[in-house]
């Protein structure tokens, strides 16, 4: 029977109902709102999106709204590397099943990995009527993966590159971890792998060696226990571990392990054959010459101490002997250091030949010798002694197959004769053989108190130096000066030498002093200032008219009253202009008497002189004085550009040298420059001009014309690339100011743009960089306010000088659009001061746009810094949180930490990326990680880490004698950089 229709009371129920299913769609709807994966629902009918909640567009990076649209549109953020998978996941599942880790990439660049799933949603007759998705945004999870599997091949290969056996053991002493180089050691020492693999107890091992080294393996096994225990911190022993091909020497370090609460121990074996053997050598060449046998200078002091001694006790005479072979240095030269070895040997056999038993006989080095003669009866048996030796040196040598003559030059002193203790006596001996070679070589020579050939030398030099000016032997050579921007020759610094009738061409380290001392260089000088300024004269002549030359001024010529009319007249009598010569002044001079040179320097520069400090940064000037003296140039010394390169405190100076001398609007000129890198080093620091012998010697006039002639200049690779100048528009009504201010903005070496009209401010605004504008808050033409309110949008980072009638600049100021940052001035300021605003305003962009370059290298270096930091975090949190096993992954983070050696890595670019307990401990004023090697590494590990690979002995401050290694690590089709090691070494 049919039913009967329902009661009123139904119609509530049924209303009831829906109203639950109204709440339960609202509890549902608050509910996906407010989860934090992306969901959504697609009606199977409809082919419609008909729900999104709002983490949809968070993770996605679309909107909801256009995703009701189109029910697909969330493809269109799907990586193109993951689109054709998605694509396919959805055309097998399209009612729920799909299951894939993709990459979504935002508007903005940015990327997201989400973990995607579909499901079928039917109804309660078991029809689907809906599709749900859910997006799991996994990023996090995929970025903490990928850092920590790098991570741990990072570690797992700095200890594989480790010059070490290692093995991680755990709390009984069994092996659960070895590194590569553990495994290879047993192989080529023939050790089965379950002797000494994972999971053999190596203490059991150590306990039952047998052989030469049983005892010392006792030993390793009682350390390691305390170790393990806690008993000991660490254990140490250096034990012989010989094979039959060959001697070696291990050292064993044993430190506790603590990971994740599981104690243990790590071994590291390190093989110090090297390092034994060359202490057992050093041990020997302590005292003993490794060329000759013969004592060395230590063991012949300790024998002459000795031998002193007992004539203090019992009386006598003791007789030394200095022996210098003559012209030694020739025969090196010219044979090879192998025939100068054998000619030592044999020097050595004939000198041992003619002595006593008692005597003795040592090499101090190089070609010298010395021989101790005790008990002698008289200087006569002393004096055959030494003409025995000259004889006997005297002989032909056979080298090669050449038979040559060698003689020697013997100096001989007594004692107590001659003097009282040890070292006046080594003195006095070395000073009697420089007077045999000073009288001809190939004799021997008493000491005598009248002996003082640096007197001598000092006196006969000065003599010579009286004739030199007579008989004119003086020359000038001339070191070219080379632009840094267009590589060319600038000017020429003229340098004194001395052409000596029978010395040859004497250095002027060796005369230039005593010409001051002597005032010779007061008349030398004038000889100098004359012959520079008519070659110079000569070379305009010949068409290089923008050449200068630089002379050198002594101190006695700077406090000379003449001197400024001496160089008014020989500029009037070689009729070189003022401009060409430039005067060069070395900054200890310029401090002496500063009021007064400064009086001095202020005349020669109103005849148009240039004017230069020499040597500057070795001195001790003021910059309050040095910006009062009117010079035109610095001169970086040679002793800073000399290491620029390698030593970055020198390339610091340089670098606040060149920055300030540009400051103060002077010219910078480094001397000593010797190798690409410095210049290279230099053009990037904007330095001026260089000299040196990468480009030049200094050279004889006829030579240095020959380079000009030649048109020899500096590759271009080497140049400054500076482009255009910085650039200034005048945007000024006035054509009187707008020409005058354009002129003397030229004169101070900018590039000028002019324009009368805010329209034609507009067009060069738009066409092209301006560093600075200067404007007339008057321009009148239709366009003018138009400029005013554009200029800053079209160039923001220009500075910007606005020029206003003096009574109108309080209301031009409340006039100006709000966007527009300037600098208001009255129009009667003189152009100085406009030249000078400009200049500044010029100057803050450079200094704006190098913070700005600066700032964005400092916060990728930061970012880097704390994605590094972040994955170590990672990995100590979850190698906390595993199992409480000690694999190698789980605790290479821990054995590197703690090793009892300091481990650094550097990576490619030259940062220090890793560095362990022990090199934070050697150098705790660093932060290491994240600084470059150069600014934190002691110069002989910059060394090392120059070469790439090696290894040496070093006694570094604070570590003592240590052994140093240097070594690749990484895939050899990716290495990573350079692995140093430092480790004690034995005692």
């Amino acid at each position: 029977m049919p039913k009967s229709p329902p009661a009123p009371q139904t119609a509530r129920g049924s209303e009831s109902v829906l109203a639950r299913l109204r709440q339960g769609e609202n509890r549902f709807i608050q509910l996906a709102d407010n989860i934090p994966e992306s969901f959504w629902l697609i009606d199977i009918a409809a082919k419609r999106v008909v729900y999104a909640n709002p983490a949809y567009a968070t993770h996605w990076g679309g909107s909801v709204a256009d995703l009701y649209r189109n029910r697909f549109d969330w493809l269109h953020f799907i990586h193109p590397d993951d689109l054709d998978r998605m694509r396919e996941a959805v055309r097998r599942n399209p009612r729920g099943g799909v299951n894939e880790v993709v990459r979504v990439v935002h508007p903005d660049g940015s990327q997201r990995w989400l973990h995607v799933r579909s499901f079928e949603m039917k109804d309660e007759q078991g029809q689907a009527h809906s599709v749900g998705g859910v997006g799991t945004d996994i990023t996090d999870l995929v970025l903490q993966r990928d850092a920590l599997r790098a991570s741990e091949a990072v570690q797992k290969s700095v200890l594989d590159a480790l010059p070490a056996n290692i093995a991680i053991l755990d709390m009984e002493g069994r092996i659960v971890a070895v590194n590569e180089p553990w495994g290879r050691f047993a192989a080529e020492n023939h050790l089965a792998a379950k002797a000494v693999g994972v999971g053999c107890n190596y203490i059991q091992i150590c306990e039952t060696a047998w052989g030469e080294s049983a005892e010392e393996a006792l030993d390793i096994a009682a350390g390691i226990r305390a170790v393990i225990h806690g008993q000991q911190h660490e254990f140490t022993l250096v034990y012989a571990c010989h094979s039959p091909e060959e001697k070696r020497w291990f050292r064993v370090l044993v430190t506790p392990l603590d990971a994740g609460g599981s104690r243990g121990a790590v071994v590291m074996h390190l093989n110090v054959t090297e390092t034994v053997q060359a202490q057992q050598r050093l041990t020997h060449l302590a005292h003993f010459d490794s060329l000759t046998g013969l004592p060395n200078r230590l063991l012949f002091r300790e024998r002459l101490k000795g031998a002193l001694a007992q004539v203090e006790r019992q009386g006598g005479r003791l007789a030394v002997m200095f022996i210098d072979l003559d012209r030694f240095k020739v025969i090196n030269d010219t044979l090879g250091h192998l025939a100068g070895d054998a000619l030592l040997q044999q020097v050595a056999g004939r000198i041992s030949t003619c002595l006593r038993a008692s005597d003795t006989v040592g090499r101090l080095g190089g070609d010298e010798f010395a021989v101790l003669i005790p008990d002698f009866e008289g200087e006569y048996d002393v004096s055959v002694v030494a003409r025995r030796l000259v004889e006997a040196l005297g002989l032909p040598v056979t080298l090669e197959g050449q038979e040559l003559f060698v003689s020697a030059s013997i100096g001989v002193t007594l004692y107590p004769d001659d003097c009282d203790d040890l070292e006046k006596l080594i003195r006095n001996a070395d000073t009697a053989m420089y007077r045999a070679k000073e009288l001809g070589r190939n004799n021997f020579q008493f000491f005598t108190a009248a002996m003082n050939a640096r007197v001598k030398e000092q006196l006969q030099m000065e003599t010579d130096l009286r004739r030199a000016v007579q008989r004119q032997e003086f020359i000038l050579h001339y070191q070219p000066k080379v632009s840094c921007s267009h590589g060319g020759i600038t000017g020429f610094e003229a340098l004194l030498r001395w052409q000596h009738p029978v010395r040859g061409l004497v250095s002027p380290l060796e005369f230039i002093p005593l010409l001051e001392e002597t005032g010779l260089i007061v008349p030398v000088g004038s000889w100098v200032l004359q012959q520079a300024c008519a070659q110079a004269a000569r070379w305009h002549e010949e068409g290089h008219q923008a050449l200068t030359v630089a002379v050198n001024l002594s101190a006695r010529q700077l406090q000379s009253p003449d001197l400024v009319e001496e160089v008014r007249q020989v500029l009037a009598e070689t009729g070189l202009p003022a401009a060409a010569l430039e005067l060069e002044l070395t900054e200890s001079l310029l401090m002496s008497h500063v009021e007064d040179n400064i009086a001095v320097l202020n005349r020669l520069k109103a005849m148009g002189v240039k004017l230069s400090v020499d040597d500057f940064g070795t001195g001790y000037s003021s910059l309050a004085y040095l910006k009062r003296l009117p010079l035109d140039a610095v001169k970086v010394d040679r002793a800073f550009v000399q290491d620029i390169i390698a030593d970055p405190g020198d390339a610091s100076i340089t670098r606040a040298v060149i920055t300030m001398a540009h400051n103060l609007r002077l010219k910078v000129v480094a001397e000593g420059v010797e190798t690409e890198g410095q210049i290279a080093l230099l053009v990037a620091n904007r330095c001026d001009e260089m000299q040196g012998y990468y480009f030049s010697r200094p050279v004889p006039a006829a030579e240095a014309g020959g380079l000009l002639r030649n048109g020899k200049s500096l590759p271009s690779h080497l140049r400054l690339r500076t482009g255009l100048p910085p650039t200034v528009l005048l945007a000024l009504a006035a054509p009187s100011l707008r020409h005058t201010l354009g002129h003397a903005l030229e004169a101070a070496q900018l590039r000028v743009l002019l324009a009368g009209g805010g329209e034609e401010g507009l067009a060069a605004l738009a066409g092209q960089r301006v560093d600075a504008i200067v404007a007339d808050a008057g321009l009148t033409d239709s366009a003018g306010q138009a400029f005013l309110e554009r200029a800053g949008q079209l160039q923001p980072e220009a500075g910007f000088l606005l020029l206003a009638a003096p009574d109108l600049i309080a209301s031009t100021a409340a006039e100006l659009p709000p966007a527009l940052s300037c600098h208001l001035l009255s129009r009667e300021v003189g152009t100085e001061t406009l030249v000078t605003g400009v200049l500044e305003a010029v100057q803050r962009r450079g200094l704006q746009e190098e913070n700005q370059r600066l700032t964005r290298e400092i916060q990728s270096a930061g970012l880097e810094l704390s994605r590094l930091g972040q994955e170590l975090e990672t990995l100590i949190r979850s190698r906390a949180e595993a199992p409480q096993a000690l694999p190698v992954a789980g605790v290479a983070h821990e054995v590197l930490r703690e090793l009892p050696m300091a481990v650094l890595g550097i990576d490619n670019t030259g940062m220090i990326a890793y560095a362990n307990a022990q090199a934070e401990r050697l150098w705790p004023q660093f932060g290491l990680i994240g600084n470059d090697a150069v600014d934190c590494l002691p110069a002989e590990l910059l060394a090392i880490l120059k070469e790439g690979e090696g290894s040496m002995a070093l006694a570094l401050p604070g570590t003592g004698p240590c052994q140093v290694l240097c070594q690749r690590f990484g895939d050899p089709a990716e290495e990573r950089g350079l692995l140093l090691l430092l480790w004690p070494q034995p005692t």
